[in-house]
Formats: structure tokens, sequence, C-alpha cells
């Protein structure tokens, strides 16, 4: 079943003050340094190599053929209805969400430790790899590291970019 924040207070940052980086310290990289990985090394890609694809090759999928989509149709919203959002009744996500709760994109899981991240027109936008936080840590195609995102405790997360400033959610 979809967790749709327009439709259920329960997964809207806006509305439920639990998850909301603005009203939730814990949950707020500026305020939190065991969640910032500016200030925190086991979460920094560029300081810890098992969240570095560039240094770990089973979580970069251009050197990896099973969590390549491009290699793998099981993991290709294009080839693969079920993980197909604009052609499966079923998927449930999770997308991407912007702050005002504008659908960005979605996930696809390869691995455990890898999801695949889709615009919704299907183009392979990045990756993210979990990191010890509980969160993850977000990739471009290029292996550059753009994002990390913070787990809200609800099986979701709160996106930041490396500022880190707010960008979003993903539920």
């Amino acid at each position: 079943m979809r967790k749709d924040p327009r439709t259920s207070r329960q997964y809207n940052p806006n509305l439920n003050r639990a998850i909301n980086p603005f009203l939730n310290k814990s949950l707020n990289p500026s305020l939190t340094r065991s969640i910032n990985p500016g200030l925190t090394r086991s979460i920094n890609p560029l300081l810890t190599r098992s969240i570095n694809p560039n240094l770990t090759r089973s979580i970069n999928p251009h050197l990896t053929r099973s969590i390549n989509p491009n290699l793998t149709r099981s993991i290709n919203p294009n080839l693969t209805r079920s993980i197909n959002p604009n052609l499966s009744g079923s998927f449930d996500g999770p997308f991407i969400y912007d702050p005002a709760l504008a659908i960005q994109g979605f996930l696809v899981m390869a691995s455990e430790q890898v999801s695949l991240i889709f615009d919704m027109g299907l183009t392979w936008i990045g990756f993210a790899v979990a990191n010890s936080s509980g969160g993850k840590t977000v990739f471009d195609l290029q292996n550059e590291w753009t994002q990390f995102w913070v787990a809200d405790g609800q099986e979701g997360f709160l996106r930041f970019d490396r500022n880190p400033s707010y960008l979003g959610f993903v539920v």
C-alpha cells in the first residue's frame, strides 16, 4: 500500500512534527552531528570506503552488472512493468518528493545496499547507498556524491544536499 503524503498526514513532514527537520532537531543535520556527513566520518563517502562507489566495486552500478539497470532487466522500469509506476497500479514506491509534495522520482531496490533512482520519465538519474546511520548516501551517474538522506523513523527519509539544505523527502 502506497504511503502518500498528499493524502496522509503521517507521511507529510509539512504536517507531521515528528518527521519535520525544522521542528524535530534529531532529524536536522545542521543541529545533530551524528547524521551530518560533514561532521561524522562514518557516513561521509569521501572518508569511508564502504559507501564510496569509486572505491567499492560492489556498490558501483557501472562495475557491478547485477545493480545496473542497463544490464539487468529486472531492475529496469522501462523493461519490467511491475516496477514502472506509470504502468503498474501495484507499484507503491518509494517515491521522491520535493518540499511542496511534487513527485520528483522513485526508487528501485537493486540490492540490499543499493537503490536506483529514476525520474518519473523512467530515466535513471542516480543511486543511493545505505550508510551506517540508517540513512542513504546519494550519487549521480558520474559517481559524484550529491545528497544524503536521513531516516525519519517511519520508514522514510528526509533529503539534504551536502550543505546541508533540505530538499524534500522519500516515502
